[in-house]
């Protein structure tokens, strides 16, 4: 199964997309800054697939090391920008 890393995944176009590829059966890693509209998101997306919600701002070193562990460890395939 496909992994994506998905950034501005608690709505719009970020929101848009997780759903496509969790509709299509990819395991997803999602992001944006804001825990409760994340969490919201994955808990929606979650009756599709797997996904790993880890709130944060990409603009903290540690947040993308967080997130780069979570890709690695579940093998992504590709990975949406659609912050901001």
């Amino acid at each position: 199964m496909p992994v994506a890393l998905i950034t501005g995944a608690s709505r719009g176009l970020g929101l848009a997309l997780a759903t496509g590829l969790a509709e299509a059966g990819w395991r997803l890693v999602i992001t944006a800054k804001h825990a409760e509209p994340l969490e919201l998101a994955a808990a929606k997306l979650a009756e599709h697939t797997t996904v790993t919600a880890l709130p944060g701002d990409l603009t903290d070193p540690a947040h993308r090391v967080e997130l780069i562990r979570a890709v690695e460890s579940a093998g992504a395939a590709g990975s949406v920008g659609s912050a901001g």
